[in-house]
């Protein structure tokens, strides 16, 4: 089922709106879940699991507000009956991209193991 945490350029690959957004947002979700410890559930929004990674990782205010500028269009694809396409869907999938790779590289960094005195 899906590939885990693919890279933009795979997303722009698909034709449709909704599942270019719905893609990119489940691998968001599951990476935040995963990785930086992001509360799962049916009852917990994305905007709850970005402000948890926030709190329990540290992440940039810059960092957070890409994840909730992709959640935000991915809501208003979902539950605005008046909002049926990406505006931007190139800008989308770069937003993605490059958020993807902060955040990777966020934990590549704090897995590294290394302390320095």
């Amino acid at each position: 089922m899906g590939s885990a945490f693919s890279s933009s350029s795979s997303y722009v690959q698909y034709k449709n709106d909704f599942e270019l957004v719905i893609r990119a947002t489940k691998d968001l979700e599951h990476l935040l879940e995963t990785g930086f410890d992001a509360p799962s559930g049916k009852t917990v929004g994305l905007h709850d699991k970005i402000t948890a990674a926030q709190r329990s990782h540290g992440l940039s205010q810059d960092t957070v507000k890409k994840l909730r500028y992709l959640v935000t269009i991915r809501n208003k694809l979902v539950h605005d009956h008046d909002f049926n396409s990406l505006p931007d869907r190139v800008h989308f999938a770069k937003s993605y991209d490059g958020v993807e790779r902060e955040l990777k590289e966020k934990l590549r960094g704090s897995s590294s193991g290394c302390v320095i005195s």
